[in-house]
């Protein structure tokens, strides 16, 4: 007779696999200035709390071009033995004939930089679907790495830097 795994079994599994990766995920999103990274090096992190994603035209329409825009809390590039980065995830409704989720790298950007994202029909390939949205600038982390050593393959999510909620209307 065989018998399936029980559920408390199960939820202490992950619950173990969270745990033993929580020190991988020191300092995320939070409001510290670096976080420890494997070999001990200190790298920076996003300091203080989530702030407003500016979102222009105010009133956006399914044809209109979106311009996002934030401040950087930490320049990117190379920082150390890691490289930091920004993305934009734009979500909403989908449906088909128009695009109601879209992801999107940032430009590069200082300290304390404005970053700007413009997104619109001509780069998403159709009309944005009508209905509320939610948009997110999060700061990215990977290895930085040169040479012919093995490279570690990850991206790690720091933390959401800027959000906002807005509605598209038809138009």
């Amino acid at each position: 007779m065989s018998r399936r795994p029980d559920r408390g079994r199960m939820v202490a599994t992950g619950l173990t696999a969270l745990l033993i990766g929580a020190p991988l995920l020191a300092g995320c999103g939070g409001s510290g200035s670096s976080a420890q990274g494997p070999g001990g090096q200190t790298t920076p992190t996003s300091a203080g709390p989530t702030g407003a994603l500016a979102i222009s035209p105010g009133h956006p329409t399914t044809r209109s071009e979106i311009t996002f825009g934030f401040t950087a809390p930490v320049a990117s590039g190379r920082h150390g033995r890691y490289e930091i980065g920004y993305s934009l995830s734009v979500t909403g409704a989908a449906r088909p004939g128009c695009v109601g989720a879209h992801e999107a790298s940032a430009p590069s950007v200082a300290r304390g930089g404005h970053a700007t994202i413009t997104l619109g029909p001509s780069q998403l390939g159709a009309r944005w679907c009508a209905g509320p949205y939610t948009a997110r600038a999060i700061e990215l982390r990977s290895a930085y790495c040169s040479g012919s050593k093995p490279c570690p393959q990850f991206v790690a999510v720091v933390g959401i830097v800027a959000r906002a909620r807005y509605t598209v209307t038809r138009g």
